[in-house]
């Protein structure tokens, strides 16, 4: 049932980004506000929809977010995998061994590894200092926090990877060769 709702998701993205032009800044606000009602059903006195199965909740918003980061961003999962740290190191063992004429493309793997790999570095130590730094009142209201970023990075990823166009206004334009 998991994988169903996270089918969900991406096929509720698929849906409105075709039918509607949908892109990251109109999924911000409705992820935004869906994390904020998990945490706090998650937090709320009465046993309504909270438990172990509230994962659910989660699942579509997930779903939902790797669809858009996979084919309309940054081209692979937002999380740093064992071939990010492959990436860094291959290219650090060439920078070091003194090839330093990458192929660009070889050098925007080392970015984005570089990134990811930090970016899990930063959610992790920031993670661990808001559980111990947070009043005790907070604790239940964990993803709520990160919340609002969420919902920057989605802005962000229309700003870095605009939505395309369709192809003949860009022929239009003169952005696309033929023949």
């Amino acid at each position: 049932f998991l994988v169903v709702l996270f089918m969900m998701g991406v096929s509720s993205y698929r849906i409105l980004e075709r039918w509607r032009g949908w892109s990251g800044k109109h999924f911000a606000p409705l992820v935004v506000a869906w994390i904020v009602v998990h945490d706090l059903l998650e937090g709320s006195p009465y046993e309504f929809m909270s438990g172990r199965w509230t994962v659910l909740r989660l699942a579509p918003v997930f779903g939902l977010q790797d669809a858009m980061t996979v084919r309309n961003g940054f081209g692979s999962l937002p999380w740093c995998t064992t071939n990010n740290v492959v990436t860094m190191a291959f290219a650090s063992t060439d920078l070091v061994m003194g090839r330093f004429s990458m192929p660009i493309e070889e050098w925007r793997k080392l970015v984005t590894s570089c990134i990811m790999f930090a970016s899990m570095i930063l959610g992790t130590v920031g993670g661990a200092a808001y559980n111990a730094l947070a009043p005790e009142q907070l604790h239940e209201l964990e993803i709520a926090v990160v919340a609002p970023w969420l919902g920057l990075l989605f802005l962000l990823n229309d700003w870095v990877f605009p939505p395309a166009t369709d192809v003949s206004s860009r022929l239009s334009e003169g952005l696309l060769l033929t023949g």
